[in-house]
């Protein structure tokens, strides 16, 4: 289910199909109470989820062994404060923390139902340390069972063994892309921009996105600096690129919901030396990543998401800087190797603004520490976006 959409339809649609619980899928005829007991039935369900493939939790609806029956909508209850008592519970009473955890009202006749939605975790297991519990929950197709030595052992190496694998892959896919063997042929000897950017929980259970879906959202994938675009269905998913001949940059969108966006027009070209444009480079990529993690969450991709930022062609670049600072600093030398690759950083949860200006400020930092600068000058130190006029 896609947890944005989710809505009165979609669960009288699930009672009218009998939907059963499942690993994926519970259901829950009344909130869970205020007595110790019940709180750490809530965190038992929420962790066994996490630790295993992830569901959806449903507050409000019956059920007869295991088939969703009907809605009983909560009545008479302040829901907004319930849904704050929900997660606070959650946040305080289970460990280590569960990033991107979603909760949400649904409005059903005179009532509402309570949708959790909790990802498949990428740092398990998760443990109920509430009231001086230390348990460890799974789920399977018979419910919620207490983690056995052998599988904690598992799922201790499971995130080493996800961050490893998407490190990787990420190295793997800028190799193509230098040996020009990407999705599409670009004028690489010119350089560019390679933005990668990698679902952890998705990545890791090798999830398979409809490539339907990702036809239906390309929109929201236009490759870096540019809104006309084509696309077209390939064997990694679906990848969207700029029109014209050569190629100047594409989205290649694969089938986990992972994303690599590529431009070979972001240096200037037109004078020596070849520069990174300290304005107009951000400002693309605070534009893009806003734009792809809108996508991603439209296509129903699981954060928390790592973001790597890598830059092809560089040998000889210079940092631009404006004629105010070209007065109060001397020109730093030109960047002496070929490639860069800016430190990884994580995104733990979709914005409710979309505004990633402070996640491309650390970026756009480390970019200027290469140059030998403390900060990127054209953000404020709160890492808003303030580009002298």
């Amino acid at each position: 289910m896609n947890f944005d959409q989710i809505n009165q339809e979609i669960i009288q649609a699930l009672i009218a199909a009998g939907a059963t619980e499942s690993v994926h899928l519970d259901f829950k005829r009344a909130t869970y109470g205020k007595l110790d007991g019940d709180k750490k039935e809530l965190l038992k369900d929420i962790s066994s989820f996490a630790n295993s493939l992830g569901g959806h939790l449903v507050i409000g609806v019956d059920e007869e062994e295991g088939v969703a029956s009907a809605i009983v909508a909560l009545e008479n209850v302040g829901v907004e404060q319930e849904l704050l008592r929900l997660e606070q519970i959650v946040r305080a009473g289970i460990e280590p923390t569960i990033v991107g955890l979603r909760i949400k009202r649904v409005p059903v006749g005179d009532g509402d139902v309570i949708v959790i939605q909790v990802p498949r975790s990428f740092n398990p297991p998760h443990r109920v340390i509430f009231k001086g519990s230390n348990r460890y929950h799974a789920r399977n197709s018979s419910g919620v069972y207490e983690l056995s030595l052998e599988e904690l052992r598992r799922l201790f190496g499971q995130q080493r063994s996800i961050e490893e694998r998407a490190t990787a892959f990420v190295g793997q896919r800028f190799l193509k892309i230098q040996a020009n063997d990407g999705p599409l042929a670009m004028p690489i000897e010119e350089g560019g921009i390679v933005v990668h950017m990698i679902p952890l929980p998705d990545f890791g259970a090798n999830r398979r996105i409809d490539v339907s879906l990702l036809r239906e959202n390309r929109n929201a994938f236009s490759p870096i600096g540019t809104d006309g675009h084509s696309g077209r269905v390939n064997l990694d998913g679906f990848v969207v690129y700029r029109s014209g001949q050569p190629c100047r940059g594409y989205t290649q969108v694969f089938r986990d919901g992972s994303v690599e966006a590529t431009s070979a027009s972001v240096f200037t070209s037109d004078v020596r030396p070849r520069t990174f444009a300290s304005r107009s480079l951000p400002e693309r990529i605070i534009s893009s990543l806003s734009l792809y993690m809108g996508g991603m969450q439209a296509i129903d991709v699981s954060p928390p998401i790592q973001l790597q930022i890598s830059f092809f062609g560089t040998n000889g670049l210079q940092i631009g800087l404006s004629t105010r600072h070209m007065h109060m600093f001397d020109s730093p030398p030109p960047y002496d190797r070929e490639e860069l690759h800016l430190p990884p950083t994580v995104i733990s949860d979709y914005y409710e603004d979309n505004n990633y200006e402070s996640v491309v400020a650390d970026q756009m930092n480390f970019l200027w520490n290469v140059f030998g600068f403390d900060r990127c000058f054209n953000f404020d130190e709160n890492g808003r976006w303030r580009p002298e006029s």
